[in-house]
């Protein structure tokens, strides 16, 4: 580990405002065990509803202080009842699909900037907090383009110009733009239904105490055992949760610091109501690739900020606009790349800066999307924001792909522009309707 790595936390330390590091809750894994959930087990997918809402108590994580300072989004009106979407057994209620077949835990959905819709099954509510998995991978991404707009960081740059010790590594001739397109083809031990080696999982003690041991400096130990890639650098689209971790320490290094910090700060001025908590390794490593636990319905504020070009309620701009055109536009290498891709036999788009923008129909999508039913979409042409999270058994399967992106997002945009979605009281404290069909 370089000396600039391990000054990360210090800097953590002596910054006020930054995330708030803690153990695990033995308390609750204690208590935990009694109902046959480990720390080995706790993200299988029989434990998911059990789990999902309380992640972060599992393992080390950082505390995100959001201050609560956030915007009213109105009341939602949109009765799933009266949706229908297609099954093995005929047409069903999108409410019965959702939460039988895609063993979905919530829903927010915001049309034109005002709730539509929202539901909290599985003993949850809208303050309570949920895994979103990969969708942390985003995240990392947007602290990485505000580094780039602050002047902190150069995409374009190799990685081991901010990370030296990567030198000898599958990452010594990639760019921070390929490790953030996932266009490294890394060679990494994956088992049926992983995007990572459980060797990189231990060394940040997701769901193993061995890490302590045999990774004492965390991912950066398990770094180093990563030394081959396939192919030509930066030609295909390959899938992997290690290339977001190596991002999220571009991203300490290029600012000065912790990643959770970093998205601190974001969380703040896009207005979340809920603290936010990213989960961490034993090392202090804030877990770049899947570790946000955060409400749904702040979920969706992140949404909302997106397909706002980037603004948040108050008209500040947090993200900038010019990456969220980027995303939107693609270009002929994540597009090439994208084909070479097991994900292109699903559906016609590309990968870039850990975003996925997906041509679904007449609907083009821009999602960021997690293991097990965690996702964000963004309708820009339609001003639909959909965040949703759950606990499908099983990850990565052709069927949870449909019946999320081709079945459950397709009728919800389709029915927004048949009926008003939602209201609010103004300042004389009238009832607005807000979404009429278009």
């Amino acid at each position: 580990m370089t000396k600039t790595l391990m000054a990360l936390p210090m800097l953590v330390a002596l910054n006020v405002n930054a995330a708030e590091f803690q153990s695990r809750d033995e308390a609750f894994v204690d208590n935990a065990a009694h109902h046959a959930i480990t720390i080995e087990n706790w993200d299988q997918g029989e434990n998911a509803a059990s789990t999902f809402t309380n992640a972060y108590k599992f393992t080390h994580s950082y505390k995100l202080n959001t201050q609560g300072n956030h915007e009213d989004l109105g009341t939602g009106q949109m009765n799933f009842d009266n949706i229908f979407v297609d099954d093995v057994d005929g047409q069903i209620s999108l409410n019965t699909f959702l939460r039988d077949r895609v063993k979905n835990h919530s829903m927010v959905v915001l049309k034109n900037g005002q709730l539509a819709h929202e539901h909290y099954w599985n003993n949850m509510n809208e303050n309570t907090t949920h895994l979103d998995m990969s969708v942390t991978k985003s995240f990392t991404s947007m602290a990485a383009q505000i580094a780039v707009a602050n002047g902190q960081l150069n995409m374009s740059k190799r990685v081991i110009e901010y990370l030296p010790e990567l030198k000898g590594t599958a990452w010594e001739t990639a760019t921070v733009q390929e490790v953030s397109d996932m266009r490294t083809s890394v060679v990494i031990n994956t088992p049926p239904h992983f995007s990572w080696d459980p060797r990189m999982t231990t060394a940040q003690s997701y769901n193993s105490l061995e890490g302590v041991k045999t990774y004492p400096n965390g991912i950066n130990d398990y770094f180093q055992l990563v030394t081959k890639f396939k192919g030509s650098m930066g030609e295909k689209y390959t899938y992997q949760c290690v290339n977001t971790e190596v991002l999220g320490k571009v991203v300490e290094v290029a600012t000065g610091e912790n990643l959770a910090s970093n998205l601190e700060r974001l969380w703040q001025k896009v207005g979340a109501k809920n603290d936010v908590y990213l989960m961490a390794g034993h090392a202090g490593d804030a877990m770049a690739s899947g570790g946000m636990n955060a409400s749904t319905k702040d979920l969706a504020r992140i949404g909302k900020m997106i397909i706002n070009d980037g603004k948040n309620y108050n008209g500040e701009q947090v993200l900038p606009k010019a990456f969220i055109d980027s995303l939107m536009s693609g270009n002929d290498e994540v597009r090439a790349a994208w084909k070479l891709s097991k994900e292109s036999a699903l559906a016609d788009g590309w990968y870039k800066d850990q975003f996925r923008v997906l041509n679904i129909g007449e609907h083009k999508i821009l999602a960021m999307v997690g293991i097990h039913g965690q996702v964000l979409a963004m309708d820009f042409d339609t001003d639909t924001v959909i965040a949703m999270n759950g606990g499908y058994p099983i990850s990565e399967t052709p069927r949870m792909a449909i019946s999320i992106f081709y079945k459950t997002i397709p009728a919800i945009i389709e029915a927004l522009t048949e009926q008003p979605i939602g209201a609010y009281l103004d300042e004389n404290g009238d009832v607005v309707i807000v979404g009429e069909s278009n």
